[in-house]
């Protein structure tokens, strides 16, 4: 009696334990595009153990394990990537609502946080002044393919020069050559690529910034069941401050 009670437990034990097994959620795969040209601090390679870093992959590492997705990070560049979204061979990529073409198709995430553009320059600028006193008759220095809401008017009425380069170092490297008159850049990769490239180098930018826009995830719509918890978790990290701190991490790592 002894022994049959003995191998009751035992097999009742296996089927728990591979209960136990099937009952595992199976991980989902999410492919997340890293552009090219990279974007730090935001999201790159980083040179050494080709890892991909950045303030992006650190706030969001958590949120992916804690639903079970498995990120895979694939190089694309970014007229590319928005349309490999629309067509779902990509699942997620960094863009703002405003800078797409068809917004209706996809999905947007809350705002990592906020960034503004802001000219740089060789020489101090005037403190007070208009965006169109100070580019009147100059070359700027621009992002190939981007559109610059702030600069259009000037572009297009042939008040300023587009200067279009393949990514912000170039930018920077032009500006410094005296390619263009100003660099229009993002403020956050601009004090990266600064810290990083140029530390011995001056540049002086404007005292205002221009056409602030929102750091935001957008979505393949197969992703909906998911967005309330990934806005949900980008809150937490704002009140928290690990967004602001991550930030200042990358931009002066060394």
């Amino acid at each position: 009696m002894k022994l049959w009670k003995v191998c009751v437990l035992v097999l009742l034990s296996g089927l728990g334990a591979f209960t136990a097994v099937q009952a595992a959620p199976k991980a989902t795969d999410l492919k997340f595009v890293m552009y090219y040209p990279q974007v730090p601090p935001y999201m790159y390679q980083d040179e050494n153990t080709e890892k991909v870093v950045g303030l992006v992959p650190e706030v969001l590492q958590d949120f992916f394990n804690q639903q079970n997705i498995r990120v895979q990070y694939v190089a694309d560049n970014r007229t590319r990537a928005e349309h490999r979204l629309y067509q779902g061979e990509v699942d997620a990529i960094l863009l703002a609502k405003e800078w797409t073409q068809h917004p209706e198709q996809l999905l947007f995430s809350e705002p990592l946080l906020e960034h503004q553009d802001y000219l740089f320059a060789r020489q101090p600028m005037a403190a007070q002044g208009q965006l169109a006193e100070w580019v009147k008759g100059k070359a700027i220095c621009t992002r190939q393919y981007y559109i610059y809401e702030a600069l259009t008017p000037f572009f297009n009425s042939n008040e300023a020069a587009r200067v279009d380069s393949p990514s912000e170092l170039t930018q920077l490297n032009m500006l410094l050559n005296g390619r263009c008159d100003y660099a229009f850049m993002n403020e956050h990769v601009a004090n990266w690529l600064l810290h990083h490239h140029f530390p011995d180098k001056q540049l002086y930018r404007s005292a205002s910034g221009f056409s602030p826009v929102g750091l935001t995830v957008a979505f393949h719509p197969r992703w909906k069941p998911q967005l309330a918890a990934f806005n949900q978790y980008l809150r937490e990290q704002q009140q928290q401050g690990v967004i602001a701190q991550w930030l200042k991490f990358y931009v002066t790592k060394s």
